[in-house]
């Protein structure tokens, strides 16, 4: 009897784990973020953490679309040589993407 009870709720505890790799895109793209903080070339990090957000499952109650929209902020920021506003954008993305994390768990 015990075994079958076993054999039953084997799927639920499975489906009931969590995953460490669910949020692989979006600590990848943390990662990145912060490389481009201090990049001389931060374009290359923005563009790849933008590709991570992006390859991310939504359902981040839309963190991570936000975090998507300060990523192509601060690549524009960037790409017109304003540095503390870039920063200031990659700061703002990083927050939304731990936020999406944490509200997804």
């Amino acid at each position: 009897m015990k075994q079958l009870l076993l054999l039953l709720l084997l799927p639920l505890i499975a489906l009931s784990a969590k995953d460490p790799t669910k949020h692989d895109h979006m600590r990848n793209a943390i990662g990145l973020l912060e490389a481009a903080k201090t990049a001389k070339e931060p374009l290359v990090s923005l563009q790849a953490a933008r590709r991570e957000l992006v390859k991310a499952k939504p359902g981040k109650e839309g963190q991570r679309k936000d975090a998507i929209e300060y990523v192509d902020e601060a690549i524009a920021f960037a790409t017109a040589g304003d540095s503390k506003t870039m920063q200031e954008k990659i700061t703002k993305a990083i927050s939304n993407v731990k936020s999406g994390i944490a509200r997804s768990k």
